[in-house]
C-alpha cells in the first residue's frame, strides 16, 4: 500500500466529492475507499441537505462514514479520529487504499493532531445543562464556568451556549475541568502519514456563485421536504448537532414561521459562504499542504501529483 493517504479537502461548494469520484474511477486498480470527513453527511436521512454522494456512487466506490447516527444524536470528534484509524487499518488490510475526503475542518483538525484524552459525555448530562442554560439565561451558566474554570471562561463568550454547554457537561460529568483533560497526552494523529490536497478557488466570486447554484439545487430537489421529513420522523430540533448545520437551521426556521422563503435563501447562502470562509481561513494557516485549483481542471493537478509522489503511489495494490 502507499505510505501516505491522501486527503482531499476544501471549502463547501468546491467539488471536493466529484473530484475524489473521478479519481477513484480513473484509477481503479488502487481499489480506494471513501473515508467521508463530514459532519453532515454522517446523519441518516440527511441527504439532500448535506449534498451526499448519490446511491450510484456509493455503489460504484465503497464509502465509509455516511449514515452512521440518527439524526438526534451527537458525534464527536474523538469519535471520528477512533473510526477514521480503524477503518485506514482495515481497508489496507484488505488490499484497498483508503482516501479521505470531505470539509469539516474539526475533524481534519483532529486527524491531524490527535485528540485530548477527554471522556465521552453522555447526551442526557448536556440535555441536562442546556435546560439549564435556557432556565436561568446563558449569562448566568458562564458565571458558574468563571468559578470553575476563569482561563476558559475567559476564552468563551457569554452567549456562547455550545461551548458552556461543553465546558459544564464534563465538569458535571467527571468532576475535572474540560481545560485538566486536554493537557493530558493526545490519543495520536496521523500528521505525519497524511498527503493533504486542499481544492482552493482562485476567484471567491466564482465560490459564491458556485454556492448559490448549489442550494438552489438543493431547493429543487426537495430540501425543504426532506427537512420537514426530519423533523416530523425523527424528532429533529434545533437542539440537536444535525439541526444547527448550515442550511437546516436556516430551513427550520423558515418552516417554523420565523422567516419568510427569501430570507431562508438569503440566511442560508449567507451562512454557507460564512462556512467557506472559516474553512479557507483554517486551511491558510496549515503547514504541509498542496493546493489545487478548484475550478480550473482539478483532476489534472491531482493525477500529476499522484502520479508523481511515491509516497502515496508506492507498493499499490494490483
Amino acid at each position: 500500500m502507499a505510505s501516505k493517504i491522501l486527503c482531499i479537502t476544501g471549502p463547501t461548494a468546491a467539488g471536493k466529492s466529484q473530484l475524489a469520484m473521478r479519481l477513484c474511477k480513473i484509477k481503479k486498480q488502487n481499489k480506494f475507499q471513501i473515508i467521508s470527513m463530514d459532519s453532515a453527511q454522517i446523519y441518516k436521512g440527511v441527504d439532500i441537505s448535506s449534498a451526499k454522494p448519490s446511491k450510484k456512487d456509493l455503489l460504484d466506490v465503497p464509502h465509509h462514514l455516511i449514515d452512521i447516527c440518527d439524526p438526534t444524536e451527537t458525534y464527536s470528534a474523538a469519535r471520528f479520529l477512533k473510526d477514521t484509524k480503524k477503518l485506514i487499518k482495515e481497508v489496507t488490510d484488505n488490499g484497498g487504499t483508503p482516501l479521505i475526503v470531505g470539509g469539516t475542518m474539526m475533524y481534519l483538525q483532529r486527524l491531524i493532531h490527535g485528540i485530548a484524552r477527554v471522556p465521552e459525555i453522555p447526551d442526557n448530562e448536556k440535555v441536562l445543562v442546556e435546560n439549564e442554560g435556557k432556565r436561568i439565561g446563558w449569562g448566568r451558566m458562564h458565571e458558574k464556568l468563571i468559578k470553575i474554570d476563569p482561563d476558559a471562561a475567559q476564552r468563551i463568550n457569554k452567549n456562547d451556549s455550545q461551548r458552556i454547554v461543553r465546558q459544564l457537561s464534563v465538569w458535571h460529568f467527571t468532576g475535572k475541568t474540560l481545560s485538566y483533560w486536554q493537557k493530558l497526552p493526545n490519543y495520536e494523529g496521523l500528521n505525519n502519514k497524511l498527503r493533504i490536497i486542499a481544492l482552493v478557488p482562485d476567484s471567491k466570486q466564482e465560490l459564491k456563485a458556485n454556492i448559490n447554484i448549489r442550494l438552489n439545487s438543493m431547493i429543487n430537489e426537495g430540501m425543504l421536504e426532506e427537512v420537514i421529513k426530519l423533523k416530523n420522523d425523527a424528532g429533529l430540533t434545533q437542539t440537536n448537532p444535525c439541526g444547527r448545520l448550515v442550511g437546516i437551521r436556516q430551513a427550520m426556521d423558515y418552516i417554523e414561521g420565523r422567516i419568510t422563503f427569501n430570507q431562508f435563501v438569503a440566511q442560508a447562502e449567507f451562512a454557507t459562504r460564512r462556512l467557506a470562509k472559516h474553512q479557507l481561513t483554517w486551511l491558510s494557516k496549515l503547514e504541509n499542504l498542496t493546493i489545487i485549483k478548484a475550478f480550473a481542471k482539478p483532476l489534472t493537478q491531482l493525477i500529476s501529483i499522484w502520479d508523481s509522489d511515491p509516497d502515496l503511489d508506492l507498493m499499490t495494490p494490483k
